[in-house]
């Protein structure tokens, strides 16, 4: 019987994320102690694998990818595996169908691509939840938030940027520190124009400071950006910090991406317009702190235009954010 994968070996290997895309750090399998020709490993972007060394391809239909799995057929330095892939968010649910595999492997002496597609139908509901399609207009708001993420929050704080993004727990703020808040709006329109949907979005807090990043984006099939391209970016970033990485990831799927849209036709592509950065003070156009709508209104919703406010530069930008956050650049 197989000792693992564990949590633990998991966690581990994640300790020693590889650098590069296409390596991967590896750990062997063991049964009662002694290692075995399988093994588990990580990528770069934290993906789980475990790896079942084969002499060819398979003979028949490859099992089919689901939501959060797929089978690949990898050559190595080693010679060449089935590479039973995992996203980071399915490890409780790996695990499980890895050990089915390794003992099937290891005491059944089963043919690995056969074992593999008759564990995985069994399996197969556990990872077919319903995903819906992400909206539009929420790529095009996670898009500007990653922006910042990269561009702004990482080169200040580091890798503990990703705890001050509080845009996925849908907080009043999209970035939210002691003493400084940041707001993001993204639009797909020609001017600096955005909705806003809560009266005290624009307020700023007691003892702290509040920026509104204006993100102007045009869609393009020809776009140069989408979600994937600035994922991949953040995660190169954070390439060193296994636990921001892991948290990022986390926030990721809460706010409803998923690995399967690089390959879908729902992922927006983009131009980046222009991005701007202004001061919450008293000539922002904004509802007053003491406004109160009438009985019966349970909510408002108003266009601020931003076009006619100056803007502060990129390197007062980045002052600030130091500033509010001291001891963090590295």
């Amino acid at each position: 019987m197989g000792d693992g994968p564990t949590p633990a070996q998991w966690a581990e290997l994640r300790t020693r994320r590889p650098a590069s895309d296409d390596a991967l750090t590896t750990m062997s399998i063991t049964s009662e102690g002694i290692n075995t020709p399988l093994l588990m490993a990580v990528d770069v972007a934290g993906n789980l694998h475990l790896l079942i060394p084969v002499l060819r391809g398979p003979t028949g239909p490859k099992p089919p990818d689901l939501n959060g799995l797929k089978v690949r057929h990898r050559r190595l330095e080693l010679g060449e595996f089935l590479d039973l892939v995992a996203s980071p968010s399915h490890e409780q649910v790996f695990n499980p169908v890895c050990k089915d595999i390794v003992d099937a492997i290891l005491i059944e002496q089963r043919e690995p691509w056969a074992a593999v597609a008759a564990i995985i139908r069994t399996w197969q509901s556990a990872w077919k939840p319903a995903r819906q399609e992400m909206d539009k207009s929420v790529q095009v708001g996670l898009f500007g938030e990653l922006f910042v993420l990269q561009t702004l929050m990482i080169p200040c704080l580091g890798p503990a940027a990703v705890d001050q993004w509080s845009g996925p727990e849908a907080e009043r703020h999209d970035f939210v520190g002691d003493l400084l808040h940041i707001e993001v709006k993204t639009t797909r329109k020609s001017r600096h124009e955005h909705e806003i949907s809560r009266l005290d979005q624009l307020r700023v807090p007691d003892g702290c400071k509040l920026l509104v990043v204006s993100i102007q984006l045009e869609q393009s099939v020809g776009g140069d950006e989408t979600l994937a391209t600035r994922i991949d970016t953040i995660v190169d970033l954070l390439r060193d910090d296994a636990a921001a990485l892991d948290s990022l990831m986390t926030k990721l799927v809460n706010i409803g991406w998923s690995e399967e849209m690089r390959n879908s036709g729902e992922l927006l592509r983009f131009f980046l317009r222009d991005a701007c950065v202004y001061a919450v003070d008293e000539d922002f156009p904004r509802l007053p702190d003491d406004f109160v709508p009438p009985s019966g209104v349970v909510s408002v919703k108003y266009t601020v235009d931003l076009a006619n406010l100056p803007a502060l530069g990129m390197d007062e930008v980045l002052a600030v954010i130091e500033a509010a956050n001291p001891g963090y650049r590295d």
